[in-house]
């Protein structure tokens, strides 16, 4: 996976998790497919949940 399409999935999956409600992002959180996706210095954590992605954390990397 390139740099572009990692930044492309966290700025979908980030416009996914602003948009939907909270019992969706409970499910994505507890039943969806886990990725975790280094960016720039920040891990992020991205649930497939039936095919949307949903970025649920995104923080900087501890050194």
């Amino acid at each position: 996976m390139t740099t572009y399409d990692t930044a492309m999935l966290i700025l979908v999956a980030n416009a996914h998790f602003k948009g939907a409600r909270w019992w969706t992002l409970a499910a994505a959180w507890v039943f969806g497919r886990h990725r975790i996706v280094i960016h720039l210095g920040r891990e992020g954590r991205v649930a497939f949940w039936r095919g949307t992605p949903y970025l649920l954390t995104f923080r900087e990397v501890g050194a």
